[in-house]
């Protein structure tokens, strides 16, 4: 007995690891050159060479990582539409002629070369997103439906856009940072805030804006013997990307209290690069520069730069906002409704902030402002509950006729209550909040009765 005890246990010997499957870390060109290569796609190697595009189309090295090949519905349903040409070909020209003077980051040549992508076997599965993307931000914001969209271009649109959402959950995800997938990221933003769905519209947002950060590294260098007209255009419309960017993320984050990610540093994009070729661009961007991360926490009631917020920081502000929009530069009437409606939107007193804003869109049509969403109909609604809360505390006077130039604040609110009703979301949404408002904060019957209805017959056209 114990010599069984001492006696030794069979030892066991773990059976050998099976050896690691090594995976080829070079790209296709380096592994041809025989060079060292690196895991970031694509490698300095080839962006040096002025190669990047080629070494992106090589893929990630890692199996594991490689997107599966597009399938399903979503995809065959965008590969339809990226394949229509009469489609694209409509919705592009209408985005040329409402949308690109406010956000010029398209142009025709590079939406020929998306649609060559997407009609290619092995094309990448970005482009015919993409290019759904845009038909769909088109659809959703122009009210001018191409004859060769199958039924009402509001339902199609939406359909459209959660059908371009899918598809890129699917397909697009993994897909390595890049000028389509920047763009694809902005218009899938944009639809989602056309249909107000805010948390898709953070999501969107969010994703863009760190997809160009990280784009804006793979970029190929200017001034290389390989520097090609493509390369000088893709580099141009990821810098213009970049501005309509900021302004899209610093309007949200005034309006919704969010945070900002893009920062004007050194190695941003020059602005003035952009002053002659793009006012618009230039102007809105300028509108929204001041709007930095110290001005944002001060909006925030963040508490360490609260209290060192001083009246001249707000000053500086305002004064650049005042300045961003010069009445020489030639806006168009698309350009016009944006920027001098979003330039309004100051520390000024509410009644005169109304009353220019009747002087200055009486000459627009509703469509040059209607083409902007919901975020220019939010904005007027911010304006005229401010009015409502001016009005509220000021006793009001029976209406009386009036014959000067300046009519009395009740009919500058009804004329912009009347010109939120004709624009998107307003007659369902903003509308309704502010009759509320109205009932809640003039609720004596003097008040009440100088405050008029909506004013449809004093809107513009």
């Amino acid at each position: 007995m114990g010599s069984d005890k001492r006696r030794r246990k069979p030892v066991t010997t773990a059976p050998k690891s099976a050896k690691r499957f090594q995976v080829p870390r070079a790209c296709q060109r380096c592994k041809s050159l025989r060079r060292g290569c690196e895991e970031r796609r694509p490698c300095s190697r080839c962006v040096r060479a002025g190669a990047a595009e080629d070494c992106v189309q090589a893929g990630p090295s890692d199996p594991s990582q490689t997107p599966s090949s597009p399938s399903g519905p979503e995809w065959a349903q965008v590969a339809a539409v990226a394949g229509s040409p009469a489609l694209v070909a409509e919705c592009a020209a209408l985005f040329f002629q409402h949308c690109f003077p406010t956000i010029p980051i398209l142009t025709p040549s590079y939406i020929s070369r998306l649609q060559q992508k997407a009609a290619a076997d092995s094309g990448p599965p970005e482009a015919s997103v993409l290019l759904a993307a845009l038909c769909a931000y088109v659809l959703l914001h122009v009210d001018e439906p191409p004859g060769v969209v199958p039924r009402r271009d509001g339902h199609y649109g939406t359909w459209l856009l959660d059908t371009a959402s899918a598809a890129y959950r699917a397909s697009c995800w993994h897909l390595p940072p890049s000028l389509d997938t920047c763009l694809l990221s902005f218009f899938l933003y944009a639809g989602q805030t056309r249909l107000s769905r805010h948390t898709q519209t953070l999501l969107f947002l969010r994703q863009a804006t760190a997809l160009w950060d990280l784009a804006k590294d793979r970029r190929p260098p200017a001034g290389t013997d390989t520097d090609t007209d493509t390369a000088r255009e893709q580099r141009t419309l990821l810098d213009r990307l970049f501005w309509v960017l900021l302004a899209s993320e610093r309007s949200h984050a005034i309006r919704y209290g969010r945070s900002i990610t893009l920062h004007v540093t050194p190695d941003a994009p020059d602005l003035d690069a952009h002053r002659d070729s793009s006012p618009g661009l230039w102007s809105l961007a300028a509108l929204f520069q001041p709007i930095d991360s110290a001005f944002m926490a001060v909006v925030n009631r963040e508490a360490a730069q609260s209290s060192s917020a001083s009246p001249a920081m707000l000053d500086a502000a305002e004064r650049c906002v005042n300045a961003a929009v010069p009445a020489r530069f030639p806006f168009r009437d698309v350009q016009k409704a944006n920027l001098r409606i979003t330039q309004l939107l100051t520390y000024r007193y509410p009644l005169d902030v109304a009353r220019e804003l009747v002087l200055s869109t009486r000459d627009l049509a509703t469509r040059a402002m209607a083409v902007h969403g919901v975020g220019l109909t939010e904005k007027l609604f911010d304006i005229a509950s401010a009015v409502v809360d001016v009005m509220a505390g000021i006793p009001q006077a029976p209406r009386q006729p009036h014959t000067g130039v300046e009519g009395p604040p009740e009919d500058d609110l009804a004329y912009i209550r009347g010109l939120v009703v004709r624009l998107p979301g307003g007659k369902d949404v903003y509308d309704g909040l502010l009759e509320r408002h109205l009932e809640q904060a003039l609720q004596s019957p003097l008040q009440s009765q100088a405050v008029p209805g909506q004013g449809l017959d004093e809107s513009p056209r």
